[in-house]
């Protein structure tokens, strides 16, 4: 019964072999680096996934954007239609018009950031038409590459 014992007894760490070019530490580092990877590879994993959340949101935003800035477009052509040819001074008369006609628009339209879009009539882009346009992610029109 004494040999059954034996067989089950595990070696404690100043028992264990050690190969010559091994030093005595070198086991805790190994399971410490052995344990690390797996939380290594979380990490990586995690990070992957919040810039693909980031980029889907970002792409989210721009479509939104670009869904506000059209639906604007249609109810500042129709407001000029209505009101030979004026434009609104702001997004606020689409949505109250000063002359009592019904609404263009439910409620001020943002884009995919929050923010209010400008209206700018006669636009720069369409002398004969309007400019809508959003402050980007930025938040600044003065920046011309974030604008839309």
């Amino acid at each position: 019964m004494a040999s059954t014992n034996h067989n089950k007894r595990t070696r404690s760490a100043s028992e264990r072999l050690l190969f010559p070019w091994e030093t005595p530490g070198e086991g805790a580092m190994r399971r410490a680096r052995r344990g690390a990877r797996p939380a290594l590879i979380a990490a990586v994993v995690f990070a992957a996934l919040f810039a693909l959340a980031r980029v889907h949101q970002e792409r989210r935003a721009i479509f939104a954007t670009r869904a506000a800035i059209a639906t604007v477009m249609r109810a500042v052509e129709a407001y000029r239609a209505d009101h030979d040819g004026r434009c609104p001074l702001s997004a606020e008369q689409l949505v109250a018009p000063p002359d009592g006609v019904q609404p263009y628009l439910r409620r001020v339209p943002t884009d995919g950031w929050g923010r209010t879009l400008r209206i700018q009539c006669p636009g720069r882009k369409n002398p004969d038409t309007a400019d809508v346009s959003s402050s980007g992610p930025t938040g600044s029109f003065d920046d011309p590459s974030q604008v839309f």
